[in-house]
Order: C-alpha cells, then sequence, then structure tokens
C-alpha cells in the first residue's frame, strides 16, 4: 500500500543527540516512500520569523501591483526566463495554469560568449519598479540568502538520511550557486468566472487546474504557503490516489525533485503533485516555492556509495509500485550521466513558457514541441 498522509518532521531533533537518529530514520521513509513532507521547528536554521512576515507581505502586495507595473517586468523580456507571467500564460501537463506568478533567481550575470545555451537559465532578475514596491529587492534577496541556509542544512541531513556523509552532495555545488523561487497567486473559482486562457484559448478554468500534474526539476523544494485555511496542494501517491497537503500554520512543505532523484539512483522519489484551483469563496492563494538547484553543468555518475541496505529499500519500493501507470504529462528528466542537468532543466522552461521561447530560442522550441508530441 502506498501512503495515505504527509508526515511531519521536527527539524529540531536533528541537533539533538537523543534524537538526530529518530530524525534520520523519519526523514529517510519521507524520502524513499513520499517524496513530500512537512517540516516543523525550522526557524532559527534559515529565515526568522519575521523574514517569514516580511516575505508573505511582499507577496501579497505584488500582486496588488498595477498591471502596468507587472507588465514591465514580464518573462518575455527575460531571456533567463525570469520575471512575470500573468494569469493563465502557462502550460503544464497540456493545460492552463489559471495562476499568475513571478520567477526570481540569485542575482547573478548572464551566461559569457561561447557558454552553452543552457546557461542562459542564469541571469539578472527582472525586478519591479522600486516606486512601487520599495521593500521588494531587499526582502527578496534576504530570503534567497536566507532559504539557501536552510536548504543547504537539510541537504546534509538528506544526505545522511540514505547512509552517506553529509558532505556527499557538496561537489554538485558552486560558489553563488544559483536559488530559485516564485511568488505565485492562484485566484479562486469565482474571481475565474469571466477569464479566458491566455496560454490555450479553448482551456476554461472548468478543469480546476492551478497548475497541473508535474515532478519537479531541481534538488529540493521548500514551499511557504502564505494564505491559512487552503488545502489546494496535492500529492499523488503510488496508487494513483490524490493526497492533500494539510496546510498547517508554521511549517513547510518539502519535497525532493527530479535531480535529487537521478543523484541519488532513485532512492529519493520525485513524486507527482498539482494544485486546484480554491474553492469559490476561498480567496486567493498565494504561495512562496524555493527551489535549490545544483551548478548547471553538473555532469557525473549518481552518488555510488550508497548503502546496500538502502538500495535494497529502493528496489523493494519500486517492486510495489511497478505498473501501477499513474504517471502523466511530459518531462525532460535530468540524465546526468550523459548531459549536464542545464540540459533538461532549461528544455523544460522552454516547453513551459513557449511565448518567451519564440521569442528568444525558436528553433529550440520546434525541436521540443516535436520531442514532446512523441
Amino acid at each position: 500500500m502506498s501512503f495515505k498522509e504527509i508526515p511531519i518532521l521536527d527539524l529540531s531533533k536533528a541537533y539533538d543527540a537523543n534524537t538526530k537518529p529518530e530524525f534520520l530514520a523519519e526523514l529517510r521513509d519521507a524520502l524513499l516512500n513520499v517524496g513530500f513532507f512537512l517540516l516543523k521547528n525550522y526557524e532559527g536554521y534559515g529565515p526568522s520569523s519575521s523574514d517569514f512576515t516580511d516575505i508573505s507581505k511582499e507577496a501579497v502586495e505584488f500582486f496588488k501591483l498595477p498591471d502596468e507595473v507587472k507588465s514591465k517586468i514580464e518573462m518575455i523580456h527575460s531571456p533567463h526566463f525570469l520575471g512575470y507571467t500573468r494569469l493563465a500564460n502557462e502550460i503544464t501537463a497540456s493545460q492552463t495554469d489559471w495562476r499568475e506568478q513571478v520567477d526570481l533567481g540569485t542575482e547573478l550575470p548572464g551566461p559569457k560568449e561561447g557558454d552553452p545555451i543552457y546557461k542562459n537559465i542564469e541571469g539578472p532578475n527582472l525586478w519591479p519598479d522600486s516606486q512601487y514596491a520599495p521593500n521588494f529587492r531587499p526582502v527578496i534577496e534576504n530570503y534567497i540568502s536566507k532559504m539557501s541556509q536552510l536548504s543547504a542544512s537539510v541537504r546534509k541531513l538528506v544526505c545522511e538520511a540514505i547512509g552517506l556523509d553529509a558532505s556527499a552532495m557538496d561537489s554538485y555545488f558552486k560558489p553563488n550557486q544559483q536559488a530559485k523561487m516564485k511568488l505565485i497567486a492562484y485566484p479562486d473559482t469565482s474571481e475565474l468566472s469571466d477569464k479566458t486562457s491566455v496560454a490555450l484559448p479553448q482551456d476554461t478554468p472548468v478543469s480546476k487546474q492551478g497548475v497541473g500534474p508535474h515532478r519537479d526539476s531541481d534538488l529540493l523544494t521548500f514551499i511557504h504557503q502564505v494564505t491559512p485555511h487552503q488545502n489546494s496542494l496535492q500529492v499523488q501517491n503510488f496508487q494513483g490516489e490524490w493526497i492533500t497537503v494539510e496546510n498547517i500554520p508554521r511549517t513547510l512543505v518539502v519535497n525532493a525533485g527530479q535531480t535529487l532523484e537521478a543523484i541519488t539512483q532513485g532512492v529519493c522519489k520525485a513524486t507527482i503533485h498539482k494544485v486546484l484551483i480554491p474553492e469559490a469563496g476561498s480567496g486567493t492563494r498565494i504561495s512562496v516555492p524555493f527551489f535549490q538547484t545544483i551548478d548547471l553543468d553538473s555532469k557525473k555518475s549518481a552518488i555510488g556509495n550508497i548503502p546496500p541496505e538502502i538500495l535494497q529499500l529502493k528496489e523493494e519500493r519500486d517492486k510495489k509500485i511497478a505498473g501501477w501507470g499513474v504517471d502523466v504529462g511530459f518531462q525532460f528528466k535530468p540524465d546526468i550521466s550523459k548531459n549536464p542537468v542545464g540540459y533538461a532543466v532549461f528544455r523544460n522552461r522552454i516547453k513551459s513558457h513557449q511565448d518567451v521561447s519564440a521569442r528568444w530560442y525558436p528553433e529550440i522550441l520546434k525541436e521540443v514541441l516535436a520531442e514532446y508530441e512523441k
């Protein structure tokens, strides 16, 4: 049988010698058999409570900005897939996502001449006019810095949980490693009654798709759910059932991405998940996902010294889920033994943001769509 609920892990237990073994066992089970967990008591290891208050305020205020302010930083202006995406202008699993969002990342220069094309994932952000959002940039940059600290700590615990040295993944990271994040708003059903899709004109909100079924491409994702009492995030278990992630105050939703799955020989499971449009009258759902990414140039075999007993647990899990056919949609999966991880990440961005791709990478878009059709 597959999981029926999302486990809750207490990070403070990881830093007490008496409770650390118990925490690592819980983390190992969550990574192997769920791919998701809720993390509590994380303050003090990254952002403070005031940092979460600040990022929540900026997220709410951003989506109240006039359309003309937000449109000046639309992603179409960025070859780095950073910036604002209007409502219903992104595609997941062949359907429109009924959300608006802004993509941000560690502030970095664009690629140098002669760099591989996928290096365009890195580059400078598009920032809203400080006249309208005076605290936006400092709050975002502080949050990225603090969440990078927290995610590094959790990454090391992940290594220990699957029988590796805490530093086993350090070589996949570079100085000033890029991290990504989003601010996302999902209007409720009543707010979408007269809206039409930008991405796919035939789509309507009747799909109830806030964001469609997918796996994340990164290493680890940390989601701060800003608005309370909205249980719109769902995870698909290995029997195909959709399990709701409870929105518990002062917890972060953490999930494994496809890069972590690739690096750990499939031990850590990147699980399919989606977000539903909130119910009518419940208001707009706002969330802030943070994505821990690895060096785009990483091209090496997966970690090879995972203990046999951990690999055996993975084999036992895979036997249970074989043939259930619960996968949906198409994504480029990292295969770091053949291509740098940036290859798959870049092509997934091409597929999701086709208007941006048509402007900056039309030939690659044609290739990606042809592969997608297959």
